[in-house]
């Protein structure tokens, strides 16, 4: 009986790929891509109140200045709608415009084809940390920068202060007390983060960790261009959204009952809900680093603490290499992250990077349970994948930690969408260049 239903599981998942494959085919390809984002750096700071002083830097090139008119605005996803003192740092931003999960950064004039624009902004970010979220005792900050579905992102960096940090994922480099996160990412590509510290680094509090308060995203990309056109939206932007729409009940309407039957036939095959539960184990990598006692370049002692010399920027690494925990002595003396002194020589250190991986083992018997609240622990019942799901649509007792919709400019200028009565009523932060 089990091997019929997975049988006919299968035909109906088939059915489905097949279908979708179809209604794909019939949607026209994407526009060329009127923008890129040379280098987006995102700088952030853990205050004593566990919120984050966050800075922002986004080095972004215009490539087309035709469809949708020169860039005069840019809209920028933030994490969530609990952020305050917002500051423009650079003169190229002529006002602020908050629009709680969006920023409308409105720029001090129209940039045309081949022209790049740095932007830089500060603000103090909450509500992004989650107590006990894997492991009691530690607090976990999961972040994920905005993406732009129309665009590319040829270097996304995030800085993040490495005092008092316990582990984080993924692999990052170290330089001047920073944990550096780099990639690459292409149109719509996300990039996820974490960074987990004891519950007694910074004062964090449950009333204001992720989820206390539910912020409702909006999953929208439009952004904003210098286009100005009058006249309502064109015929191919409602003919787009209803094709979306008719798409998402198609798909609904197949994969709600394959969903279902899947998820039946696991929880037989798991023993009548007897499957498996998430837990997390720690992952110790120790490297053994040997660094020059003076720089080979231009003979300045080495300034502890640095991989490079202060002064002509050369390499203090002699030797590098990964060992396992049988290759050095007293191996339980470095199982904290952190850079130690090892053995007699002064030159010579462990470096030991800690990660918490998640892993699945056997439920046992009892229902399988999990605790949420009470007690002296606050578990998290968020199961968003990678802190966001597709369009931030978590569990009500979870709010992500990320950009809650795609940023960038084209596609509204469709060319009216945004009229002035959508901007009324927000908070207007004003350029530090107007008040000089």
């Amino acid at each position: 009986m089990r091997k019929i239903l997975k049988k006919f599981a299968a035909l109906l998942l088939l059915a489905a790929v097949l279908l979708t494959g179809f209604l794909c085919s019939s949607v026209p390809a994407r526009a060329a891509a009127t923008d890129e984002i040379l280098n987006f750096t995102i700088t952030v700071d853990v205050n004593d109140d566990a919120s984050l002083q966050m800075t922002y830097h986004i080095d972004w090139k215009v490539l087309d200045d035709k469809e949708y008119g020169p860039l005069d605005w840019i809209n920028l996803g933030v994490p969530n709608s609990f952020h305050e003192n917002i500051q423009p740092l650079s003169d190229t931003i002529d006002s602020i415009e908050d629009n709680g999960t969006k920023l409308a950064i409105y720029l001090d004039r129209e940039y045309y084809a081949g022209e790049n624009v740095v932007v830089e902004f500060s603000m103090t970010q909450d509500h992004m940390y989650q107590i006990d979220k894997w492991r009691e005792g530690e607090t976990v900050y999961t972040f994920t920068p905005a993406w732009f579905d129309g665009m590319t992102v040829k270097e996304l960096v995030i800085r993040w202060n490495a005092d008092q940090a316990g582990a984080w994922q993924p692999d990052c480099t170290m330089e001047d007390g920073y944990m550096v996160f780099t990639s690459a990412l292409s149109s719509g590509e996300r990039y996820t983060m974490s960074v987990v510290y004891p519950n007694n680094a910074f004062g964090f509090d449950v009333s204001r960790q992720m989820g206390s308060e539910l912020n409702p995203p909006e999953p929208t990309e439009w952004g904003g261009n210098g286009g100005g056109n009058g006249g309502g939206s064109s015929p191919r932007f409602y003919e787009i959204v209803g094709g979306l729409f008719a798409f998402i009940f198609v798909i609904g309407f197949f994969a709600v009952p394959i969903i279902l039957l899947v998820k039946f036939i696991r929880w037989i095959s798991g023993g009548a809900g007897f499957g498996t539960e998430k837990t997390t184990e720690k992952k110790i990598t120790r490297t053994k680093i040997e660094y020059y006692e003076n720089c080979p370049s231009c003979g300045s002692a080495r300034e502890e603490g640095k991989d490079n010399c202060p002064y002509c920027g050369r390499s203090m690494i002699k030797s590098k290499e990964v060992v396992e925990e049988n290759q050095i002595e007293k191996p339980e003396k470095y199982t904290l992250t952190g850079t130690y002194h090892y053995g007699d020589s002064p030159n010579t250190y462990i470096r030991v990077n800690v990660v918490n991986v998640p892993v699945s083992r056997p439920r046992s018997g009892g229902g399988g349970r999990t605790r949420s609240g009470g007690g002296g622990s606050h578990h998290s019942s968020c199961a968003c994948a990678s802190s966001c799901a597709s369009s931030c649509a978590c569990a009500s007792s979870c709010a992500c930690a990320c950009a809650c919709a795609s940023s960038g400019r084209a596609g509204c200028s469709v060319k009216d969408f945004f009229k002035k009565s959508i901007h009324e009523g927000r908070v207007r932060i004003e350029s530090r260049r107007k008040e000089s």
